[in-house]
């Protein structure tokens, strides 16, 4: 009796071991890590709560599991609907935080951000340095398209965050230009703007 609990004990352990390793390689190779780390980066609510300039290292991060997605078979643009989906957002709010955090990544690549090095300091949410094009060795920035001095309440929503070569980012100021005024508009369109900050975003445009 006691030989056949031993073999029957042994058998288990074997088929759970067998069914730990298949799931760890089912979340290793599949993307869903990914898009749950995306879900967790893009949260509102979390992002709510953050102070100043808070969701910076998260744009970066953000840009880090975009690629993780890709490299594992999920295009960006889809792991951000999936991670929007878990976190009930939709609508408009959905597309211009989708368009953001696809065109990062995209930024990201031209300006030669994924190398193992940066993918490593993207990861923890560091500023990558630029290893391309005529900002190559500057560290990259992430930039208010709005300025967070007219409107305040887009400090730290995702579809208003943009990475820049540091440079670019302090040239650029709190200016106020078509780019600017278009997203504000979509912004107040989308409920993300509220109505002063947005006559304060087309005064400084001079409308």
């Amino acid at each position: 009796m006691f030989g056949y609990r031993r073999l029957r004990f042994r058998r288990w352990s074997a088929g759970t071991l067998l069914a730990l390793v298949l799931g760890a390689a089912a979340w290793w190779f599949s993307p869903l890590e990914a898009v749950l780390a995306i879900r967790s980066l893009s949260d509102p609510a979390k992002l709510a709560t953050l102070g100043k300039r808070g969701a910076n290292p998260r744009v970066n991060k953000l840009v880090y599991w975009l690629e993780m997605a890709r490299q594992k078979g999920l295009g960006p643009e889809r792991a951000v609907d999936l991670a929007q989906l878990f976190n009930g957002v939709t609508g408009e709010p959905a597309r211009l935080r989708r368009e953001a955090l696809v065109r990062n990544l995209t930024i990201a690549e031209r300006l030669g951000l994924l190398t193992p090095d940066n993918l490593e300091r993207l990861r923890r949410g560091n500023a990558p340095t630029v290893t391309r094009g005529p900002y190559a060795g500057e560290t990259t920035e992430v930039d208010h398209i709005v300025p967070v001095s007219l409107a305040p309440e887009v400090g730290n929503e995702l579809a208003n965050l943009e990475l820049l070569p540091k440079t670019v980012n302090r040239r650029k100021s709190n200016r106020v230009g078509e780019r600017q005024l278009s997203l504000a508009e979509d912004l107040h369109r989308a409920g993300l703007l509220g109505g002063e900050s947005w006559q304060r975003v087309q005064r400084a445009a001079g409308r």
